[in-house]
C-alpha cells in the first residue's frame, strides 16, 4: 500500500513539473504593444520562454500545442486582492474562526488561476501563508505578492473594531489576532515604522497604508484625510529601506494628492481625483489601481442591501465621481493597473471571484481593448519592478511575452483586441492556461 501511494504521489509530482513545451501558430499579444504579432511559435523550456519566432523546432519529448491562430497573452495580474478578507469585515473580524478564514482563502486560489490570473497582489490582510501554500505546490494558484496587515490610523479605514473594543495600543499589546495579522493600528511616525517593519518581517513584498476614508468602514467618513504627511513619509522611508514601495488606499483628491507628494508609489481607487492631481501622478510616475467593477458591475439595489445606510451613501458619492476621475487619469497619462478588490461574504466569495474578469469590460469605457489588457499585463509588470529585490520571483518578468520571461500564458479562442467579452468567459474561451511553465488547462490536445 505504501509503495502504491509513493508511486501515485511521484506520478502527480512529475505531471505537475514544468516540461519543454512548444506552442505553435498563435497571434501574440505581448503585454506591451497594442498590436498582435501574427503567426508565431513560442518555445518554453522548464518555466521560462526560451524562443519566439516562426517554424520553431522542439525536442522529441516536448509537448506541442497547436494554437490554430488563436491569441496568446501573458497571464493576467490582479493587483488589488484580499484573499483572507470577507464582507461584512467587522462581522468577519468578530465571528470567523481564523482556521476557517485561512481555509476559505486557500479555497479561492485555484479559481483565480483558472480565471486566467497567474499573479495577484494582496493589498491587505494575511497572504504570506497562501503564497507559501502555492509556492510549495500544496495548492494550485497564482503567484502572490503579499502586503500583510493594513497600516491604519485609529478610526481609519482599516480600524474595524467594535465601538467598545479596547484600543490595542492602550493596553500594551494586541488583544485580538486581527490587530496583528489583518490591520496594524498606528498613530505617529514611530508606530507607523513599527507596523511597516513588522509586515516586512512577516514577508510583505510591498506595504499598504490607509490615506483616507472608505466605503465599507464604519468610523471614518469618506472625506476624512488619514495618515499625516509625516506618517506617510515614515512608511515610505521604512519601506524604501528594504527597496520596496508603499501603496495607499485613497478616495478624495486631497488624500491622493498628499499621498503622492509624500512618496506613495501606488494609489488604490482614486475615484475623486481632479485633472491637476492626475497630472501630478503622471509626472511622478505613480500608478493607479482603479476598481471599477465593484462600483458599476453590481446593481445598485443589490449593493443597497449589502451595505449599511451610511456606507451606501458613501458608495453613491463614488458612483457619481468615478467616470470623471477615470477620464482625467487616462487623459493625463497615469499608468493604470488592473485590480478588482472583490470583497464578498464567505458564502458567496468563490462565486464572486468568477466576476473578476468583468473589470476588463469596465476599463474599456475609457480606453481601447488593448490598453485594458496592458493594465493587467505590461503595466502590472512595471509596478512589480518597483519592489526591487523583494520580488521572490526573480528568474524573469511576468506580464510580458519575451525571451527570458516566465511562461505564464493564456491561449484564447478569438481576438480580445476585437471582442473584450472573450475575457469574461474563461471556462469557454481560455483553451490553455499555463503558469511557471506548468499546463493547468489544455483543451487543444484532448
Amino acid at each position: 500500500m505504501k509503495k502504491l501511494l509513493f508511486v501515485a504521489i511521484t506520478f502527480m509530482a512529475v505531471s505537475m513539473t514544468a516540461q519543454t513545451t512548444l506552442i505553435k501558430n498563435v497571434n501574440i499579444f505581448d503585454g506591451e504593444s497594442k498590436e498582435l504579432s501574427m503567426g508565431q511559435d513560442v518555445l518554453i523550456e522548464k518555466n521560462l520562454i526560451k524562443e519566439i519566432g516562426q517554424n520553431l523546432k522542439a525536442p522529441k519529448e516536448a509537448t506541442v500545442i497547436d494554437g490554430g491562430g488563436r491569441t496568446l497573452t501573458p497571464g493576467f495580474h490582479d493587483m488589488h486582492t484580499h484573499v483572507a478578507l470577507f464582507r461584512n469585515v467587522t462581522d468577519s473580524r468578530n465571528n470567523l474562526d481564523l482556521l476557517y478564514t485561512g481555509a476559505l482563502a486557500a479555497a479561492r486560489l485555484e479559481g483565480m488561476l483558472m480565471n486566467g490570473f497567474t499573479t495577484i497582489m494582496d493589498v491587505g490582510g494575511p497572504a504570506k501563508f497562501a503564497q507559501k501554500l502555492v509556492d510549495e505546490g500544496i495548492y494550485k494558484g497564482p503567484r502572490i505578492y503579499p502586503s500583510e496587515a493594513l497600516v491604519t490610523q485609529t478610526s481609519g479605514h482599516g480600524d474595524f473594531r467594535n465601538p467598545n473594543d479596547i484600543h490595542p495600543n492602550l493596553v500594551g499589546s494586541s488583544t485580538h489576532p486581527w490587530d496583528s495579522q489583518f490591520a496594524c493600528i498606528a498613530d505617529g511616525e514611530t508606530e507607523v515604522r513599527r507596523c511597516v517593519r513588522q509586515n516586512l518581517r512577516r514577508g510583505a513584498t510591498q506595504i499598504k497604508i490607509m490615506a483616507g476614508g472608505g466605503v465599507s468602514s464604519q468610523f471614518d467618513p469618506l472625506h476624512s484625510k488619514q495618515s499625516s504627511p509625516a506618517e506617510t513619509r515614515a512608511a515610505v522611508e521604512a519601506a524604501s529601506s528594504w527597496g520596496t514601495f508603499v501603496a495607499a488606499h485613497a478616495y478624495t483628491d486631497r488624500s491622493v494628492k498628499e499621498a503622492v507628494e509624500n512618496g506613495v508609489k501606488y494609489i488604490i481607487h482614486a475615484p475623486m481625483i481632479t485633472k491637476e492631481t492626475a497630472g501630478l501622478m503622471a509626472e511622478k510616475n505613480v500608478y493607479m489601481g482603479a476598481t471599477l467593477s465593484p462600483v458599476f458591475s453590481v446593481p445598485k439595489d443589490a449593493l443597497k442591501s449589502m451595505l449599511s445606510p451610511a456606507s451606501y451613501n458613501k458608495f453613491l458619492q463614488v458612483y457619481e465621481t468615478y467616470p470623471d476621475a477615470m477620464r482625467a487619469a487616462v487623459n493625463e497619462g497615469v499608468t493604470l493597473v488592473f485590480g478588482t478588490d472583490i470583497l464578498a461574504t464567505p458564502a458567496t466569495t468563490i462565486e464572486m471571484d468568477d466576476s473578476a474578469n468583468q473589470e476588463f469590460v469596465q476599463l474599456t469605457k475609457y480606453m481601447s481593448n488593448a490598453e485594458a489588457l496592458i493594465t493587467a499585463t505590461g503595466n502590472a509588470h512595471k509596478l512589480i519592478g518597483e519592489m526591487g529585490p523583494n520580488n521572490p520571483y526573480y528568474e524573469g518578468p511576468t506580464g510580458v511575452i519575451k525571451v527570458g520571461a516566465y511562461a505564464d500564458l493564456i491561449v484564447i479562442d478569438g481576438n480580445p483586441l476585437e471582442d473584450i467579452n472573450l475575457l469574461t468567459t474563461p471556462d469557454e474561451t481560455f483553451d490553455v492556461i499555463m503558469k511557471d511553465g506548468v499546463i493547468y488547462k489544455n483543451t487543444l490536445n484532448e
